[in-house]
């Protein structure tokens, strides 16, 4: 096994020139456009995963074109042809935005990995559901009540005062009411009604692993972007000033692969046994096992998704899940980075007489592949509290004075009275 870096340049200069004609003085400037970059890989280790990692750097600038004339006698003073852009400091790292991934990165990843492309894992866990559909009417009934009116003194308080008085309140247990009961709810139904393809592809999975076939499984980790402007920006002050605002756009996009396969040849019998297929993809695809009656305990304990955010204790139980007693290997994560950066003219804050003849663009492409394993501590590299998903519950908790050992539906009640 061999590391291997390659690189590519296939830029290319422009020229253009700037003539002042009252001073008899040309300016000619070069500006290099086009793409490079570089790969580092793996030979020597074929079929195997490697590490890989590509780097594509692009830039396409524009150039001035433009004549500028003495306003009393009509004279041209100053010519642009295709003059290049002053200020251009070249495609911003992605990286600046989203970090490299540390090792914890990548073991929370790989843990990720395993817990979402198991083959052993449910599609929809049907005792947490039933368990928790039990909330659903108190949640919502206690919610609806914050909008009753109460007598004070013998007195039905306006309409809109009670509204009022109560919308912090109602704000929070309506979002909590939202994340924790209708929406889950909503996407539980929803892949219920797709039981029937759900179902028809288990069965086609265990044919294969029954029949001693592997099976790769590819899932989505984390989708973010971001857009940073900044404004006020002089773009060109040779022979001409131009402001703008400078826009970069950073894109970030992870997603794994795992191979799942038997270690030895199952009993070939059941692949031929289709009544015995489908009873065992049924339980499968609805947590209908002893391992699920795990998550579920778990998922049902007070307070269990807070220590989730620290320790991923419920990521962890799903991935050791292996009720068909399979072998994972060649876990990998795959990462793609980029930013894009573009410019916007302040016409009221510029001159105008030369104007730029192309779009300008640069952006940053990073295309990473990693070979991970889930190690421990299993605890994320910051603290995930910090994210919106995260201060909008604990607001939410904290206006309705929700306490360990509260439940939530007592504590909107008693925020009624």
């Amino acid at each position: 096994m061999t590391a291997r870096n390659r690189t590519f340049d296939n830029r290319s200069p422009f020229t253009g020139t700037y003539q002042n004609l009252s001073l008899g003085t040309t300016v000619t400037r070069s500006l290099d456009t086009g793409l490079n970059g570089t790969c580092d890989d793996v030979i020597g280790n074929w079929p195997n995963p490697n590490g890989l990692s590509i780097t594509r750097l692009n830039r396409q600038y524009p150039g001035l074109d433009g004549s500028r004339f003495n306003p009393v006698t009509h004279v041209e003073e100053r010519r642009m042809t295709n003059f290049p852009i002053g200020s251009h400091p070249g495609p911003v790292d992605p990286r600046s935005v989203f970090p490299a991934l540390t090792a914890l990165d990548k073991s929370n990843f790989a843990w990720k990995i395993l817990s979402a492309a198991n083959p052993s894992a449910p599609d929809v866990s049907l005792p947490t559901v039933l368990a928790e559909m039990k909330d659903i009417p108190s949640l919502v009934k206690n919610w609806y009540g914050l909008f009753l009116r109460k007598p004070v003194k013998g007195k039905l308080p306006s309409r809109w005062s009670t509204y009022l008085s109560r919308l912090p309140e109602i704000v929070a247990s309506g979002h909590l009411t939202w994340r924790w009961a209708v929406a889950p709810f909503i996407r539980d139904m929803r892949t219920i009604l797709d039981f029937q393809y759900l179902l028809s592809k288990r069965v086609a999975e265990l044919k294969k692993l029954y029949t001693g076939q592997k099976i790769k499984r590819r899932v989505q980790l984390r989708r973010d972007q971001k857009r940073i402007d900044t404004v006020n920006q002089i773009l060109h002050s040779e022979g001409i000033v131009i402001r703008g605002t400078r826009h970069v756009d950073y894109t970030e996009k992870v997603w794994g692969t795992v191979v799942y396969k038997a270690p030895y040849k199952l009993n070939v019998s059941i692949a031929h046994n289709e009544a015995l297929l489908r009873e065992t993809a049924y339980r499968l695809v609805n947590g209908i096992t002893t391992h699920e009656a795990l998550a579920t305990a778990w998922e049902l304990m007070p307070w269990s998704w807070l220590v989730d955010w620290f320790l991923q204790v419920g990521t962890v139980i799903n991935a050791t899940n292996n009720t068909l007693g399979l072998q994972w290997a060649d876990a990998c994560l795959m990462r793609y980075s980029s930013s894009t950066t573009t410019i916007s003219v302040d016409l009221a804050a510029s001159e105008t007489w030369a104007s730029f003849n192309r779009d300008y663009y640069e952006s940053y492409e990073r295309k990473e592949r990693f070979v991970v394993a889930p190690v421990l501590p299993f605890a994320p590299t910051y603290l995930p509290i910090c994210s919106w998903k995260a201060v909008s519950i604990l607001g939410s908790l904290a206006v309705l004075k929700v306490r360990p050992g509260r439940s939530l539906s007592r504590a909107i009640y008693q925020n009624r009275k």
